[in-house]
């Protein structure tokens, strides 16, 4: 992000992103003290699709830093398809297709957005 700025005589690529982040951060630490607060002494449960969504994130995460954005994100949804929602073939191949057309077409290509390449970047 550091490679991306800030303000530079007007907002550069980093400006929305650091925003949005700083956004989320300060929500996230305010729902952890809302949460460390709480008084019913409930315990906390999660149930198995709440962990799934975690670990996909953590997964899109570390996919990212070693195949790529792109790339992590195809694989995630195939996987998804296929093992959360049991989607025929033809489907995830329509869908992923879709998927991919978007991304390379409206980010990579027209809005020209650098998106992380992982393990990648070494090559080029």
């Amino acid at each position: 992000m550091i490679d991306f700025g800030f303000w530079d005589a007007g907002p550069t690529p980093g400006f929305f992103p650091i925003i949005i982040a700083v956004v989320l951060l300060l929500a996230s630490i305010a729902s952890f003290i809302q949460v460390a607060r709480d008084k019913d002494g409930k315990d906390v449960q999660y149930n198995r699709a709440e962990l799934m969504v975690i670990l996909g994130a953590a997964g899109i995460i570390i996919g990212s830093m070693v195949i790529g954005l792109i790339l992590s994100c195809l694989v995630y949804l195939v996987l998804w398809l296929k093992l959360v929602e049991h989607a025929p073939w033809k489907h995830v191949i329509i869908i992923e297709a879709i998927l991919a057309a978007i991304i390379i077409g409206v980010f990579v290509v027209w809005l020209q957005v650098q998106f992380p390449m992982g393990l990648f970047e070494l090559f080029m």
